[in-house]
């Protein structure tokens, strides 16, 4: 077997790791929780055993969620810098590396976590806020690839199925850079933007559409179309307001 910088890391090994150490830190809170809710409904409430043992689907969303939250913490604990830039498709390089590591981590997240958790579109800023994303107040998005290299202003919305893509293959290697979107931006839905895009204040993209690598939107104009070109200002209507 291959071994040594040069090599890819071992993601499946990382994946089951990390999916062992939560499964073995969730069952304590998850027993624990079982005997409080026994206590409290028996020995309490003095419900009927047949009520308790018919909750036994909660006891089961209780362990779930342990071991999601459990997960989650420690995917982020092991999130590696990365920076931004081309670089050759070569595992020795530490950036390349790092990035691998991080995407496994961010996707296992996706899926054991849930994009959204429960399905609460308003649970996804703090998840992405968590794995790293930089998120003013008010703000919404669907998805993102790398949040860590996501950064969004005050007010800035990315509709329902609109896809944030903070890297690419590119050229034969992998290019990385951060995806930023002003104050009361608005991404319609079912949108991509792309690595390297910049969307000004206010600016609008329409749905459906494609915003092209290293697009610098201005503040205040709309945007529509595969590629999305400019489609008018919006200056004047927000004058009018």
């Amino acid at each position: 077997m291959r071994s040594g910088k040069n090599s890819p890391p071992n993601l499946l090994l990382r994946l089951g790791a990390n999916i062992f150490l939560a499964g073995a830190l969730s069952i304590p809170f998850s027993v624990l929780s079982a005997i409080l809710a026994y206590y409290f409904l028996v020995e309490l409430l003095r419900l009927p055993l047949a009520v308790v043992i018919g909750l036994a689907p909660l006891y089961y969303l209780v362990a779930k969620w342990c071991f999601k939250l459990f997960f989650l913490v420690l995917a982020r604990a092991q999130l590696k810098p990365v920076e931004e830039g081309h670089f050759e498709a070569d595992f020795g390089n530490k950036n390349v590396r790092n990035w691998l590591i991080n995407i496994s981590l961010v996707d296992a997240v996706k899926y054991f976590v849930g994009n959204p958790p429960l399905g609460q579109t308003f649970l996804r800023p703090p998840l992405y806020r968590f794995l790293g994303a930089k998120l003013g107040k008010a703000t919404s998005l669907d998805d993102v690839t790398d949040p860590y290299l996501l950064e969004m202003e005050d007010g800035a919305v990315a509709g329902g199925r609109s896809f944030i893509v903070t890297h690419i293959s590119r050229n034969g290697g992998l290019y990385l850079k951060k995806v930023k979107i002003g104050r009361n931006a608005l991404v319609g839905i079912c949108s991509t933007i792309m690595p390297g895009v910049e969307i000004g204040e206010g600016a609008v993209v329409a749905a459906n559409s494609l915003i092209p690598m290293d697009t610098k939107i201005p503040p205040y104009t709309l945007w529509s179309g595969i590629p999305a070109k400019q489609v008018k200002s919006l200056k004047g209507e927000v004058e009018d307001r």
